[in-house]
């Protein structure tokens, strides 16, 4: 261990040398402000969801060493613990200078915004009736009958205030143009809300029955 200390020992010691003195040219150096902009990455417990729209950034302006601070990317800014648990409802989040954690030499000025505003609801469960969707029209002389869905209704899951406006799901549109007999076609599902999902893996096949129009 001693023999290592002490071989090439004035190399390092230059190079201890040469470190502090850049050290010291970077403390010396002009100091100049910049601004990162910090994405925000909410803890947000299971089975609730956001919505609401909150500040999905926080502009962090930073001090420090021109050679330095210049050179700061967000990835080496991390946000600590919240200072607040999320819980169902409305949730303040106070921002604090002191919430930040930046490299050596660099300092927070300022955050804004000061706080952010999440609001969470539970997540419920609801069945809801498919509504297929036909567009155009059979060759004349002829008429689509019925269409019917199978499965006749999906299991969703969403925030209660949005699902609870949903009545009916559409499919996408199924054409019947030139059609002249019953068929059946595997459909896809309108997109029910920003935040509603289907919670059924299930294929929907709808049947349309076409039939010639009686004299």
């Amino acid at each position: 261990m001693r023999r290592w200390l002490y071989d090439n020992l004035g190399l390092k010691l230059l190079s201890l040398l040469l470190a502090a003195l850049l050290w010291a040219v970077v403390l010396g150096e002009q100091k100049v402000e910049v601004t990162v902009n910090v994405p925000v990455r909410l803890d947000v417990p299971q089975r609730l969801f956001v919505v609401n729209d909150p500040a999905d950034t926080l502009e962090v302006r930073l001090r420090g060493p021109k050679t330095l601070v210049t050179s700061v990317t967000a990835r080496e800014i991390s946000v600590g613990d919240w200072p607040v648990t999320l819980v169902e409802g409305e949730n303040t989040i106070p921002i604090r200078e002191g919430l930040l954690r930046v490299p050596r030499g660099v300092q927070v000025v300022d955050v804004s915004p000061r706080r952010v505003r999440v609001v969470l609801e539970r997540a419920v469960e609801r069945e809801v009736e498919i509504s297929p969707r036909v567009e155009g029209s059979p060759p004349d002389g002829y008429v689509v009958r019925q269409v019917t869905a199978n499965p006749p209704r999906v299991r969703m899951v969403g925030p209660a205030s949005e699902l609870a406006r949903i009545t009916r799901v559409r499919t996408l549109p199924i054409s019947v143009m030139g059609q002249k007999a019953p068929f059946a076609t595997r459909a896809l599902l309108e997109p029910p809300g920003r935040l509603v999902r289907v919670e059924d893996d299930v294929t929907i096949i709808v049947q349309v029955d076409i039939e010639q129009k009686k004299p």
